[in-house]
């Protein structure tokens, strides 16, 4: 019977150790968050274009990273919620740089994206949270001949 004892309250012991660890992090974090501290990122972002909406609540931001030698740069586009700062990350994605991307407001809720070859579309992802809605036309490129 002392054994068995022995075992559980090793085991008890060991899971206390690891909600304690868990949680120690988890302070940390939204420390980290409430007080605006940013770790530093082994990716670089670069801000290329800035693109306000009519209405300038929003704006449109045209970017690249470079994550090292291993990797290609990824361009991309975030909305950025002027009123509150709140920035809306991953809504699309390229492979390469953004060199010829054209970025135009066609109204305060809607960004046309256009000029990039499907290719090298990563990801794309509308939010309704971020208060605007991307729409991708690629380039004339990528159409097939025969009219489509």
């Amino acid at each position: 019977m002392n054994v068995a004892l022995s075992i559980m309250k090793k085991i008890w012991n060991l899971g206390a150790v690891i909600f304690f660890i868990w949680f120690g992090f988890k302070v940390i974090g939204y420390g980290m968050d409430i007080l605006n501290v940013e770790v530093p990122s082994m990716c670089k972002y670069t801000d290329v274009a800035e693109f306000s909406s009519p209405n300038g609540k929003k704006i449109a931001k045209l970017g690249y990273s470079d994550c090292g030698a291993t990797t290609n740069w990824q361009s991309g586009i975030s909305i950025v919620d002027v009123e509150t700062g709140k920035v809306f990350r991953g809504l699309f994605g390229l492979d390469g740089k953004p060199e010829n991307i054209e970025v135009v407001w066609k109204s305060d809720t809607k960004v046309v994206v256009s000029n990039f070859p499907i290719k090298n579309l990563l990801w794309f992802k509308n939010d309704n949270f971020a208060g605007a809605w991307l729409e991708l036309k690629p380039s004339m490129a990528n159409r097939v001949a025969g009219g489509l």
